[in-house]
């Protein structure tokens, strides 16, 4: 058994959050990853900004604010490089890079990573393709992509066709506003009875307009009331209602953003069945298979014409969707744990499962 000890400064959350309240891709991959470690019989800890220790599914959960450790196996820093250092003695140092690469060429905290030399767990090739030749190299270069939870694995295709029904399940600030315009300009004026259901905004009261609220910032101006009626904000959702209403939209439409390192929300729509059109932008092209289980278009005018092709075309929309079911299942939390353990801990995992007679995995 390895003492494996994971940091995140991300948010306020422990283990127990993620069937409470819905999370960011950051917070709910910490919490599924440290879970399955565990369950392979590793000794599993969180530092993270909880208010309070915690064991949640065999995972121990501390304050950052409290007593640091002394050592451990290995130590994964979560994306922040201000982490390193955080366990003074690790046998193996990490950085789970969540977010761009880019970010850690910043001058405050290159000279952390030089420092620490940690080994960095990408989770895209674009991340790869990115990674500068003047932060610290490691070869072979770790490529993990995030896994999928058991909830949106492995389903069978749908029986019946959705209506002309396309899904936005993003933060709004991660181009909404140009979405809307497009679907106003080049899609609803060729599908008029297409509705855009808008997820994701959290701060909208019972009963209050989000035009009204939102008008000339993440929504855009002077759009007629047509559009106003078809791109419907909804109020927040548990993850179960979410995966539901996910699951019975004809499409995902997302342009995304230069913060994207992996987008998980395109990844559960697409093993759920969900065919998706999607920009060119950082990892977006790594998400869908283009003109198999979605569309990559890189201007307006092609991905409005591609969501019209999805929203109106039947056979176009059932070859797709099952394409998705079958080719996008992704890997899942219990391989991830596995291919994390053998690249990071390799021979010193072997010694303890002989020492303690654990079967093999």
């Amino acid at each position: 058994m390895a003492h494996i000890i994971f940091a995140d400064k991300t948010g306020r959350y422990d283990g127990r959050d993620l069937e409470k309240r819905p999370l960011g891709g950051t917070e709910s991959s910490v919490i599924r990853c440290a879970r399955e470690l565990a369950k392979r019989g590793h000794r599993v800890e969180v530092y993270s900004n909880c208010d309070a220790p915690v064991e949640d599914h065999g995972v121990s959960w501390r304050p950052l604010d409290g007593p640091r450790p002394e050592s451990c196996d290995l130590y994964i820093a979560c994306h922040q490089p201000e982490l390193l250092g955080f366990v003074r003695k690790p046998w193996r140092n990490a950085i789970w890079v969540l977010w761009p690469v880019s970010q850690l060429k910043h001058y405050k905290k290159i000279w952390r990573l030089w420092h620490y030399r940690p080994i960095p767990i990408l989770i895209s090739l674009y991340q790869a393709q990115t990674y500068s030749p003047f932060l610290p190299q490691h070869n072979p270069q770790i490529v993990l992509p995030h896994a999928l939870p058991d909830d949106v694995r492995g389903l069978p295709p749908v029986t019946e066709t959705p209506p002309p029904r396309a899904i936005f399940a993003s933060h709004p600030s991660r181009n909404l506003r140009h979405l809307v315009e497009i679907w106003a300009q080049h899609i609803l004026p060729r599908v008029p009875g297409a509705v855009l259901d808008v997820y994701g905004i959290s701060d909208i009261a019972p009963g209050e307009d989000a035009w009204t609220k939102w008008e000339n910032s993440i929504l855009p101006p002077g759009m007629s009331a047509q559009v106003k009626a078809s791109v419907r904000i909804q109020p927040p959702q548990t993850r179960e209602q979410l995966m539901e209403e996910m699951r019975r939209s004809r499409v995902m439409l997302y342009l995304g953003h230069k913060a994207e390192a992996f987008c998980l929300a395109v990844a559960e729509a697409q093993a759920l069945g969900v065919p998706a059109v999607l920009s060119d932008l950082t990892v977006l092209p790594e998400r869908v298979i283009d003109n198999l289980t979605g569309f990559v278009r890189a201007d307006d005018a092609s991905f409005g014409e591609a969501a019209v092709a999805l929203l109106t075309d039947d056979n176009l929309w059932r070859r797709q969707h099952e394409a998705a079911v079958h080719y996008q299942q992704g890997i899942s939390w219990s391989e991830h744990a596995g291919r994390l353990e053998s690249m990071l801990l390799g021979d010193r995992t072997l010694i303890y499962r002989s020492v303690l007679a654990l079967p093999p995995v």
